[in-house]
């Protein structure tokens, strides 16, 4: 076993000599074998070995487990790490909290210490368990990869190279060897999932074809080999029509929309992962389903909501992934003249007579700005708001257009609509649409000797 371990190590250059690596043990028979073989290895190619252990507090056995590995390390004069999981309760989520703990006080060593590697004990038969565990619970293709040999980890890697063999090989060479290792008695109880998948499920496959561990692991890099391929055709794309904003994504989808639905899949699947997934927000099948359906529906605007507040808004042929955003609340502004006002942190209006022109602030300055000439007999004071339903304006003396109707004709986005001030006489007329339209009201009559003009400023 340990020849057939070190070529493969060899190979794959897992090592060099004066490299510091840093190795976790837990006791049990799978970290206590791979332990031995990398001292044996240390030894031939002159690299430094470092032991991690955890201490969990979860059995009454794992101080005396923790004090012999001090002891064997002290013996082997190999440096030693360990640091207890002092968390008061322990009875929520165990196995998932307390491996963060683990991977998180490796870290802060590998960081500290200067360790470019951390290697880890997993088996061909952890490889077969994650694999039908993810099946199980429904797992997007690239995360049916599994256990990795090598993937990236802190500022260093993290390598597997147990996975080379199954349990049964790895017990057998610890009686060979007379390796002294520690039963983990939590591993007898049915209460986690991965053990009821190890003592119920694979043996069960395991006996249907004595094969099974190997055809997992040969699964495993078909999916790896399936991942590179489709990794190769998403992520040009992903980096064409993919951007960030200030509150989180967009997507430009007209050529999207053009393609196969198993390229708009993978997409949305990467875009997903790389912006959601990646910040530990949860996302289903389901979900993604959805937002496929957005991608191709005909309607220009949709919304899908997904977990933790965010959502996806499709705009046309552009979508955004975004927080909620709170309604804007119904607020009404009144201005006369001379008057002006922040309508928002990056908009300003003013209210001023021609040839009186208002002192403007100096933080506005270089805004955009526009304009509208209005007729002195516009009854003041105006009146400042968002859209209600039924509002319209009147374009001409004969045409008068539904607000929402403008919107649409002009295919405006529903998150601009919701942001468009609009501009009444005191009678409720609507005499401009800064931006979109402006009311033939407003227009000065040729007997009119008065003129006001209205100013309007943003930051862009």
């Amino acid at each position: 076993m340990f020849q057939e371990f070190y070529r493969y190590c060899k190979k794959n250059r897992y090592w060099r000599p004066g490299e510091r690596i840093l190795l976790a043990v837990s006791g049990g028979v799978d970290s206590m074998v791979l332990m031995h073989l990398m001292q044996r290895s240390a030894e031939k190619d002159g690299f430094h070995l470092a032991i991690a252990h955890v201490n969990h507090q979860l059995r009454s056995e794992s101080a005396k487990e923790s004090d012999y590995l001090q002891q064997y390390c002290q013996k082997e004069g190999l440096p030693y790490y360990s640091k207890k999981w002092e968390a008061v309760d322990k009875s929520r989520n165990t196995e998932a909290r307390a491996r963060q703990f683990r991977y998180t006080f490796f870290t802060e060593l590998m960081k500290k210490n200067d360790y470019s590697k951390l290697f880890t004990a997993h088996h061909k038969d952890d490889q077969a368990e994650t694999i039908v565990m993810k099946l199980t619970r429904g797992s997007a293709l690239a995360n049916l990869v599994g256990i990795r040999f090598q993937q990236t980890f802190g500022e260093g890697q993290l390598i597997r190279p147990l996975l080379l063999f199954s349990k049964e090989q790895i017990e057998q060479f610890a009686e060979q060897k007379k390796i002294i290792y520690f039963e983990d008695s939590t591993n007898l109880s049915d209460e986690y999932v991965r053990n009821r998948m190890r003592h119920s499920v694979i043996p069960l496959l395991k006996k249907e074809n004595q094969q099974f561990l190997q055809h997992m692991s040969d699964f495993s890099t078909q999916i790896s080999y399936a991942d590179e391929v489709i990794q190769s055709v998403i992520l040009p794309k992903y980096q064409s029509w993919v951007s960030e904003t200030q509150e989180g994504w967009q997507i430009q989808l007209q050529e999207l929309k053009q393609e196969e639905k198993s390229v708009q899949f993978f997409f949305i699947q990467q875009f997903l992962q790389q912006t959601l997934v990646s910040r530990k927000v949860k996302v289903s099948q389901k979900q993604v389903q959805q937002l496929l359906a957005l991608v191709n529906d005909s309607k220009p605007q949709m919304t899908v909501d997904l977990e933790q507040d965010w959502q996806m808004i499709k705009e046309y042929d552009v979508a955004y992934l975004r927080k909620k955003t709170l309604p804007l609340e119904k607020e009404v502004f009144s201005l006369n003249i001379g008057e002006q006002l922040f309508l928002s942190e990056n908009e300003w209006i003013c209210l001023e007579q021609i040839g009186a022109d208002a002192e403007q602030p100096e933080k506005i300055r270089n805004w955009q700005e526009l304009s509208l000439t209005i007729s002195s007999e516009i009854p003041l004071p105006l009146s400042i708001r968002h859209r209600k339903e039924g509002d319209r304006i009147a374009l001409t003396p004969k045409l008068t257009k539904r607000v929402k109707r403008l919107f649409i004709d002009q295919k405006i986005p529903n998150s601009i609509r919701e942001k468009t001030w609009l501009i009444l006489s005191s009678t409720g007329e609507i005499i401009w649409m800064p931006k979109f339209a402006n009311s033939h009201l407003s227009i000065p009559k040729e007997t009119d000797k008065i003129l006001y003009r209205l100013l309007y400023k943003t930051k862009e």
